[in-house]
């Protein structure tokens, strides 16, 4: 996943991701698991309005637990009165949104050209093989220089000119 994808993945923005990392003393390398995590700070971060910090404890103990568990309350102590509640499951299913629209929307995976797939050279010998192709004889043509094809083919055109009947006019 490129940086651009991950922003979209946990909803926020590529500066946001950055300054989140550098805040954190982290460096995201960019995968899904960290995506979920990343999108739970953000949302208890920017939406709850916690300190990163915080967010960043509570997504840890968030992703504890199991899906299945549905609502799980977050923070607690036996000091304090209040809680995070927290729809895992919900979650989840957003993220999946986020991430797919990402890896649609987000652009390319890598810069560049695409990598040129090596088994479709083979997949297409091999089909050339079945149909009947002599590869061996390819191959031994390719192996001559320029100048041996110009005298096989002149050789060629010689026998084939001599097997085809010649043409009179008047005849």
């Amino acid at each position: 996943m490129t940086r651009a994808q991950f922003a979209l993945a946990t909803r926020g923005e590529e500066k946001w991701v950055e300054n989140a990392a550098r805040l954190l003393g982290r460096s995201f390398s960019y995968t899904l698991e960290e995506a979920v995590w990343l999108g739970l700070v953000r949302v208890f971060n920017q939406e709850v309005g916690l300190t990163l910090s915080r967010a960043a404890q509570l997504a840890d103990e968030a992703l504890g637990h199991d899906a299945e568990e549905g609502t799980v309350q977050l923070g607690q102590s036996e000091q304090s009165n209040a809680t995070v509640s927290l729809d895992l499951a919900r979650h989840y299913s957003a993220h999946a949104a986020s991430l797919s629209a990402a890896l649609d929307m987000g652009g390319p995976k890598r810069r560049g050209r695409p990598r040129a797939r090596v088994r479709r050279k083979a997949a297409t010998l091999e089909r050339a093989a079945e149909y009947g192709v002599d590869l061996n004889l390819l191959r031994e043509g390719l192996r001559l220089t320029p100048a041996e094809r110009l005298e096989r083919l002149d050789q060629n055109a010689q026998f084939l000119n001599a097997i085809h009947p010649v043409r009179r006019s008047g005849s």
